[in-house]
């Protein structure tokens, strides 16, 4: 990212924290990461550089609700509930930090990002 985007993203947070930006409600999308596991992702939309924002354990990607719409007023913004969260599948296995980054490829992949900035915080800023 260069440092004009980095600027944007710092100051959407700013902005987000002040309360400036009203939220907007995203689109839920459910994408297949493995046969029987899907993903809740959620599509803030916006235009430029994509942003993924990753949930850390025991939260989803409604966690970004209050900031994720000042954000895109810069960028596409995205956010991933992980697997045995939220609306994500909750499968017996798949809970290791290298499964959390093959899913989080697979969601990049499943929506063709091209050079996403990845944000995460918790548990899933290891990927």
């Amino acid at each position: 990212m260069n440092a004009t985007a980095a600027r944007r993203v710092g100051l959407a947070i700013a902005l987000s924290f002040a309360s400036v930006v009203s939220a907007q409600k995203p689109r839920t999308i459910s994408i297949r990461v493995e046969n029987d596991v899907a993903l809740e992702v959620l599509d803030w939309g916006g235009q430029g550089t994509p942003v993924v924002l990753l949930a850390g354990r025991g939260q989803t990607a409604h966690s970004f609700d209050s900031f994720a719409p000042s954000l895109a007023a810069f960028h596409h913004v995205y956010g991933v509930t992980r697997r045995g969260y939220g609306e994500s599948s909750k499968p017996a296995t798949g809970y290791l930090a290298d499964r959390l980054a093959d899913d989080v490829l697979a969601v990049i992949d499943s929506l063709r990002l091209t050079k996403p900035v990845l944000a995460g915080h918790s548990l899933a800023g290891r990927s």
